[in-house]
């Protein structure tokens, strides 16, 4: 997606206390704190509140893997003063595997900007006996069933990506689904678990400090933060792409000037180099989009994830 330019600070003094007739502005993440979702957040939020000039409180609300926190948003009022940092999970997958979701990605939201695309990695513990993917995938094949894969969450993107590498190997793991990717990750690298798929930011410090030991990238490419670890491309697994993706989304309603100014403070955090500096350094790419840029983003990327879903058969009640 072609990034834009800084955008003017003037074009912001839109009223911007208006959206929420003098309410802080709540950034609803629907993951626990901690996460790499959650860290990205908190710095895009500090910047929105620079450039807006009103506060930014970041909530937590967890719960269905994205679903509780995405329903609170969808429900709230459309005057600017509740957004969501939407992840891939709730805004193009979820309505693929849930007949019963309690909120419509389309009809519920009007997109702000995406903000940014974060590689996907399979990390495991460091005792586990696999020191790349075709020694993890052999020791899957032997031990079918018994290897421990944790995830963020029944139904996300790191749940389909394990079951996605699970098909394509001709392997079975044990799924373990938690709520959010930061005890997913923190039970791997404590040995509850054997092996994590999650976003890098949280596995990246773990691994730093030798309590995990990352396989592999599901991205076409490598990525930047981690250049000596292959993809699964690489790894025997041509064509595999799943990444997760955050941007900010406001309930369906709230008035276009609003979204436009938004957009304008997102578009400048995602460029700002304190910003850049947190994403990059946990392994994801600022974008910063136009509003359009992010509506046709979610549905070429709902079109991709569809073929996936068919193709692991996975479904949530």
């Amino acid at each position: 997606m072609r990034r834009r330019g800084l955008l003017a600070a003037p074009a912001l003094l839109l009223a911007p206390a208006a959206m929420a007739q003098g309410r802080p502005i709540r950034l609803v993440v629907a993951y626990a704190a901690g996460g790499g979702t959650d860290l990205m957040a908190r710095a895009v939020a500090t910047k929105l509140s620079e450039f807006l000039g009103q506060n930014i409180v970041v909530e937590n609300r967890t719960g269905g893997n994205g679903t509780v926190g995405s329903q609170a948003v969808a429900q709230a009022r459309p005057d600017g003063g509740t957004l969501l940092f939407a992840t891939g999970s709730e805004m193009s997958l979820k309505p693929l595997l849930e007949a019963n979701l309690p909120y419509d990605p389309d009809r519920d939201f009007e997109p702000v900007a995406l903000l940014g695309i974060t590689p996907v990695c399979l990390a495991v513990h460091p005792d586990l006996p696999a020191r790349d993917v075709a020694e993890f995938i052999a020791l899957a094949r032997a031990r079918p069933g018994a290897i421990n894969v944790a995830n963020s969450g029944n139904g996300g993107i790191m749940h389909m990506t394990g079951a996605y590498l699970a098909l394509k190997a001709g392997v079975e793991f044990a799924h373990v689904a938690y709520r959010g990717a930061a005890p997913a990750v923190a039970d791997t690298a404590a040995g509850v678990t054997d092996a994590v798929v999650s976003g890098l930011p949280p596995v990246l410090a773990q691994a730093r400090e030798g309590r995990l030991r990352i396989l592999a990238v599901t991205i076409p490419n490598r990525s930047s933060a981690i250049p000596d670890v292959p993809t699964l491309a690489e790894a025997g697994f041509p064509g595999f792409d799943m990444s997760n993706t955050v941007g900010i989304v406001t309930p369906r309603g709230t008035p276009p000037a609003l979204i436009a100014t938004l957009n304008e403070a997102a578009r400048r955090a995602a460029s700002d180099p304190d910003v850049r500096r947190i994403f990059l350094a946990n392994g994801a790419e600022p974008v910063g989009s136009t509003i359009e840029e992010y509506a046709a983003f979610i549905r070429a990327e709902r079109t991709r994830l569809r073929e996936v879903v068919r193709a692991t058969g996975i479904r949530m009640e």
